[in-house]
Parts: C-alpha cells; sequence; structure tokens
C-alpha cells in the first residue's frame, strides 16, 4: 500500500476543534496541514496567513492534537464519536465498524395513524428484523447505547416514528446518509443515490419502491400472502444493508476527493 493510502483520514481532520467548521478545516489544509504531524511539525514565520486568519493559534491546536492522538492509539471510540458533528461521524466508519447499526423501517403510511411493520438492523455483519405482530416490540433491546445509528432520512421520519410507537426515546448519535449524500450533492432518495453511486439491487426486489411496501403488508394480513411478507422482508433487509455499501462508497468518494484535491504532490 502506498504512502498516501495509507494514511489514518481520521487524522486528516481537525473539526474535533472547538470552532473549526468545513471552511476553516479547508483553510488548514490549503496551508499544507493535511495530517495531524505535519500541524505538529508547523513553525510559521510572523507573515504567515495563518496567524491573522480567523484559525486557533497553531500552539493551541497543537496541544489538542497530542491529546487527539492518545485518545486515538487508545482507540477511545467515545472520546471521537462525541467531539464530531453528526455529519462528519463517517470518519469513524473504518476505524469502528463494529459500533454502526444501521436502520431502515416500513410503514403503512406516513400519516399519524400509520404503524410500523417491518424494521431492520444490520450490525457487526449480523441482520435482524423484526415484524409487527412477531417480535417488533423487542426492537430497541438490540441497539447498544454507544452504537451510531445509521439511516437514509431517519432523523426525519425513521428514528421519530419508532419513538412515537413503542412511546421511547432513542438517544443514540445518528449519521443520516441524506445530509451526507446532499452535501456531496448526491440527491433524489436512496433507490436514485445508489445508482448514482453505481451499486445495484438483487433482481427480486429491484421494482419495489415504498409505495409499494404498505399494499405487501397488506396483501400478507387481509389475504395471508406469504409471498408479499417474503417480499416485504427482503426489500427492508436490502434497504438497510445497502446503507452500509453506501456508507462504504461516501468514505471512498471523501478519501479519494481530499487527496484529489490536497495530496496532489504526494500521488
Amino acid at each position: 500500500m502506498d504512502k498516501v493510502d495509507s494514511f489514518d483520514l481520521i487524522q486528516s481532520h481537525f473539526a474535533l476543534f472547538p470552532g473549526i467548521g468545513p471552511k476553516l478545516e479547508a483553510l488548514i489544509w490549503s496551508y499544507g496541514m493535511t495530517t495531524w504531524d505535519k500541524m505538529l511539525s508547523f513553525k510559521p514565520d510572523p507573515l504567515h496567513p495563518w496567524l491573522t486568519s480567523r484559525l486557533p493559534h497553531p500552539d493551541r491546536l497543537k496541544e489538542a492534537i497530542l491529546i487527539w492522538q492518545k485518545e486515538l492509539s487508545a482507540n477511545n471510540f467515545s472520546f471521537f464519536a462525541d467531539g464530531l458533528s453528526n455529519l462528519n461521524l463517517w470518519l469513524l466508519w473504518k476505524r469502528f465498524p463494529n459500533k454502526f447499526c444501521f436502520l431502515d423501517i416500513e410503514t403503512t403510511g406516513i400519516d399519524i395513524k400509520s404503524v410500523m411493520t417491518v424494521v431492520s438492523l444490520y450490525m457487526k455483519g449480523e441482520m435482524f428484523t423484526f415484524q409487527r405482530g412477531v417480535n417488533l416490540e423487542y426492537l430497541l433491546d438490540h441497539i447498544e447505547k454507544d452504537m451510531i445509528l445509521v439511516s437514509y432520512n431517519g432523523r426525519r421520519f425513521d428514528v421519530p416514528f419508532i419513538e412515537r410507537e413503542l412511546q421511547q426515546t432513542i438517544p443514540n448519535l445518528h449519521l443520516d446518509l441524506m445530509n451526507v449524500l446532499h452535501e456531496m450533492g448526491i440527491k433524489g432518495g436512496l433507490k436514485k443515490s445508489e445508482i448514482i453511486l453505481g451499486l445495484k439491487r438483487s433482481e427480486e426486489v429491484v421494482s419495489i419502491d415504498g409505495s409499494l411496501a404498505p399494499r405487501l403488508w397488506y396483501d400478507y394480513i387481509e389475504n395471508g400472502n406469504l409471498r408479499s411478507l417474503y417480499l416485504l422482508i427482503a426489500y427492508n433487509q436490502e434497504d438497510t444493508k445497502n446503507l452500509a455499501l453506501v456508507l462504504d462508497e461516501v468514505f471512498i468518494r471523501k478519501k479519494n476527493l481530499f487527496k484529489e484535491t490536497y495530496l496532489t504532490d504526494q500521488i
């Protein structure tokens, strides 16, 4: 593996420091400080533009980096999960994959009278599916309190829906891939996003969408059609597992964009 590909992407980000957002972070990178180690060796002359910018003094940032490096060496997941914004939680995916819980729900509709029908969780390489009338009430027992929930539009839909129906609060940190993809200029829903990212669905469920899912449930409930239930569960599970594939692609694309923009001299 070459020098560029072996670097840890977490150690190229400075947004853990209070007040540093995307614009200031990009400014740091533009000054050549593309890793924590480079920042630690940075000794600007008195006329360096850093010293008249809105960036924190280099010494303050270096003090913080020493703490970050110590916590990273200790694999302190909570330190970084709590320190990053929801939009930046994707940075932890490769180092802490077992701390991510992918979530997707199916419902009978979107109005106040609608209920959940099937919900799946994908975590640590395993799929857990919960069905109304079977085991749906045990859903939250499977979500560890320190896990990061990953969804598509789940902050506005899935989580509030679950909380309302189960009458419990879900306190977990939440990475909503819809927001991350929108920031990347990828819009149009999960299915369209998957196509843009080059991901393909299985032939079995490729024609099923959110509007068909309620009809599959009602066909099962009213007519006892087990085939409809099977398709609904397969569709829900694929939605859930594909979130991990989307996150993989997000990570790769963001890493490549960073390399192409700021590490061109090393490629």
